[in-house]
């Protein structure tokens, strides 16, 4: 064979070296092209990817609806008068045109449903929905700073609040805190397992509870809370 393609020792070494270089590439690219093009495996993040998508959806929908109420005047030629105002940020607000072309509607928080809620500009279907559920477990608002107690609204400006809610106190549903069973009292957002029971506890020994100045006695409440709870309970 060496005779045959009169190779010299040296070439047939360096055409040796050349097949096995080729031979690697081949082998290389097959084995590297199939290993790249198997898809990776996701399925461990299906629920954030999920997640994510809705938010992206529910932000879309709220710039949306914020752009249909807000800002559609501009199409009348009102466009020099507007000063954008953002609900959620830290700055203080635009002061607003002395003439405003469009009237504002305010919405009465415990009465409102999450359709009312969602007319409001940067107010989505998620904040309303947070809105709703988080009143019914109160039992009315007292105030439009109680909004900010909710996760996501805790960033919101009171000034923005101000603008477009407002709450009649006379919606607010009490507890009768002598006659209402435990899972009543401990559902509710402003009392914890250990005020429930030393209420219900006491109402077993000794009877009913008078007044607020016996409920802080008997708990040891603290001022800010006891402020609260004057709104949530009848004796």
């Amino acid at each position: 064979m060496k005779s045959f393609f009169r190779f010299t020792s040296g070439e047939w070494i360096a055409s040796s070296l050349m097949s096995l270089l080729i031979l690697g590439g081949i082998l290389y690219y097959f084995l590297y092209h199939n290993s790249a093009s198997a898809k990776p495996d996701y399925s461990q993040y299906a629920d954030m990817i999920e997640d994510f998508e809705a938010e992206q959806v529910r932000l879309e929908d709220s710039v949306v609806e914020a752009r249909k109420r807000q800002y559609s005047w501009k199409s009348r030629n009102f466009a020099s008068n507007y000063h954008r105002v953002s609900a959620f940020s830290g700055d203080s607000l635009k002061k607003k045109t002395k003439n405003r072309q469009y009237a504002i509607e305010k919405v009465e928080l415990n009465t409102a449903d999450t359709t009312d809620i969602c007319r409001i500009p940067q107010f989505g279907s998620k904040r309303a929905a947070k809105i709703v559920e988080y009143r019914d477990k109160l039992g009315g608002f007292y105030s439009l700073e109680q909004i900010k107690e909710i996760y996501i609204l805790q960033n919101v400006n009171m000034e923005y609040l101000q603008e477009y809610f407002y709450v009649d106190k006379n919606k607010i549903k009490k507890i009768q805190i002598n006659s209402c069973d435990y899972k009543t009292i401990v559902s509710h957002p402003y009392f914890d397992n250990y005020l429930a029971k030393t209420i219900m506890s006491y109402r077993r020994k000794s009877g009913e509870i008078k007044d607020m100045e016996q409920l802080r006695e008997l708990t040891h409440i603290y001022a800010e809370l006891e402020e609260k709870l004057r709104w949530y309970i009848e004796f």
